[in-house]
């Protein structure tokens, strides 16, 4: 991995091992958030960036019970572009299966049960993204779009009992975004700096696997933290930084 790819993800991730002292229970203020992310007066058009909810995907479904193979990207995942940190021959690109431990960008859906029991979170399909531990090479879905003028904030689903510390990382305009868990099983950033700009929208993890869906920018700013919450949330982010430095 060059070093430029290493810092990359450095900026955009941190470890479960590096975090998992920093376990939050999810606060009324981000659980009182979500209706309004959610609703009506917080969604609005999203910029000219695509198939953000993953459901553009043209491959024909696997059998009930089925495993899938390998896919096309451009089939799995129109308007994204599907990297990797390290070599990419070792990236997979699976539809309804998953690695042992090589990196991959897998599409989930629609037909259920599937061989793996995952289900998608939104809609028909969503995305897995799996970290290799054993090449240390991550895994990035990603696409360049206009961010809308009045964006505040990005939200996106996720697999229940993810928080911050374990789910996705994100980056926009090759700068991480902090995520906070609003309840609903959404985690949301703030992007305000990035209003009305042409930035690059990626993903990636250092987990195993993480699944994902349904990415919105929204017109709200992200709720607010408090007391213990704000304070472990910037305990976090220091850890970060520090870490960064050290390696």
């Amino acid at each position: 991995m060059s070093s430029s790819e290493t810092g990359k993800q450095k900026a955009m991730n941190v470890r479960q091992h590096q975090t998992a002292s920093v376990r939050l229970q999810t606060p009324a203020w981000l659980v009182g958030g979500l209706a309004l992310f959610l609703s009506g007066g917080g969604a609005f058009g999203q910029g000219n960036f695509q198939n953000l909810d993953f459901e553009q995907a043209t491959v024909p479904p696997t059998p009930v019970n089925g495993y899938g193979d390998r896919v096309d990207p451009a089939l799995a995942f129109p308007g994204w572009t599907v990297s990797a940190s390290g070599n990419a021959y070792a990236l997979y690109t699976l539809y309804n299966n998953l690695t042992l431990d090589a990196p991959a960008v897998d599409l989930i859906g629609p037909s259920f049960p599937n061989a793996l029991g995952m289900s998608s979170l939104h809609g028909s399909y969503s995305v897995v993204l799996q970290y290799s531990d054993y090449f240390h090479i991550f895994p990035f879905i990603s696409q360049t779009g206009l961010v809308p003028a009045n964006a505040k904030s990005i939200s996106f689903a996720v697999a229940p009992g993810t928080g911050f510390y374990d789910g996705p990382s994100m980056a926009l305009g090759g700068v991480g975004i902090a995520l906070v868990p609003i309840g609903g099983g959404r985690l949301a950033g703030d992007v305000t700096a990035f209003a009305g700009t042409l930035a690059k929208l990626e993903f990636s993890t250092g987990a195993y696997r993480v699944l994902f869906d349904d990415i919105r920018f929204s017109s709200l700013a992200v709720p607010e933290p408090t007391g213990v919450d704000l304070a472990a949330l910037g305990a976090l982010l220091l850890g970060w930084r520090v870490l960064g430095w050290r390696r």
